[in-house]
């Protein structure tokens, strides 16, 4: 439950409770400025939580790899816990309006119908997404029998005979996370080559070559069938679909990406390009009094990744403060000499 009462006002509006959404919160603490979170998913972490959090991730720095749930939890106690951040959940902003200094957001929320803050951040990941259906067959019956789109927990393919499809990073990460969980693993794209990371990529071909993974590339669905669960899928090669292939499976986990929009996001005059929203070097949006950082902004360089949206949090918040703490510096203390506001100092 948020720790707050209706009607205050806070330094910062956090919307989006995802990685970035975390550590833009962690950074308001660190430069002694309250702050709230917003999501209007039922739990925090977004992507993270919501998609894959069984999933390893390689690429945040100082961890040879963690699971995305461990990831999300590191940040909760590392930004709520230790700053006492309150978070509004299932909580979608339906407009913003400005009242004097304050930032006014209008929400579906009945307890909180109204957000106040002197600035907002948006960290909001990619915005709403929903997973991509296979185009050319349609797996919709299928759905509740053996057709999955997400992994909740990796215990569900426990023993069980799955098919991947895809050739993306996702595609290629699950074939890796299966291989000791699931029964057997194969891989079905239908393109030569994947678009995934390189090393994931040689850990799926060694796979493979081990014996461990069947590759079907470039193969499509062209059936699917069993008696009321998932039994047999039939193949078809891209390049001649007279050669077609039948393999028994369990399960269908595609990963063929997620479309994503921005929702009441797009209502709120803000520069948009390509579907994300435009800010300047310093995460400025063109609107007042907001910023924006992680995946859903866009600028000349960009780079999505969580690292990168970890970094481009820290400049958002510290401009943000700035803009009412005029005399605070942008460079923040080093908390190796400071520790962190309220707490012990940095040095032993």
């Amino acid at each position: 439950m948020p720790s707050e009462l209706p009607g205050e006002i806070r330094d910062i509006t956090v919307i989006g409770a995802g990685p970035v959404g975390l550590s833009t919160a962690f950074w308001a603490g660190m430069r002694e400025a309250s702050s709230r979170i917003v999501d209007s998913l039922p739990q925090i972490g977004g992507q993270l939580t919501a998609l894959y959090p069984e999933k390893w991730i390689f690429d945040v720095p100082g961890h040879p790899k963690v699971l995305a749930k461990d990831l999300v939890e590191s940040l909760r106690r590392q930004a709520i816990e230790q700053f006492d951040v309150p978070v509004h959940l299932e909580t979608t902003i339906q407009s913003i309006d400005w009242e004097d200094d304050i930032v006014v957001l209008r929400t579906n929320n009945p307890d909180f119908p109204e957000l106040r803050s002197r600035t907002v951040i948006i960290a909001g990941g990619h915005g709403a997404f929903e997973p991509k259906k296979l185009p050319g067959y349609d797996l919709t019956p299928w759905e509740g029998r053996g057709v999955h789109y997400l992994v909740g927990s990796k215990s569900e393919f426990a023993g069980k005979k799955v098919l991947i499809i895809g050739g993306g990073d996702s595609a290629c990460d699950w074939v890796v996370n299966l291989l000791h969980t699931a029964e057997s693993v194969a891989l079905c794209h239908r393109r030569e080559g994947f678009r995934a990371h390189e090393l994931t990529v040689n850990q799926v071909m060694q796979a493979a070559d081990d014996g461990h993974v069947d590759l079907h590339v470039p193969f499509q669905i062209r059936e699917v069938s069993g008696n009321g669960a998932i039994e047999r899928v039939r193949l078809f090669h891209s390049e001649d679909d007279s050669h077609e292939i039948e393999i028994e499976i369990d399960a269908i986990l595609l990963q063929l990406g997620f479309k994503t929009a921005l929702g009441p996001l797009k209502n709120w005059d803000m520069e948009i390009s390509k579907g994300a929203i435009v800010v300047d070097g310093v995460m400025k949006t063109n609107l007042p009094q907001v910023w924006a950082c992680g995946d859903i902004t866009t600028f000349e360089g960009k780079l999505k990744l969580i690292a990168t949206g970890f970094a481009e949090s820290a400049i958002a918040v510290a401009q943000a403060v700035h803009s009412f703490r005029p005399e605070m510096k942008i460079q923040p203390k080093y908390s190796t000499n400071t520790g962190v506001p309220g707490g012990d100092g940095g040095q032993p």
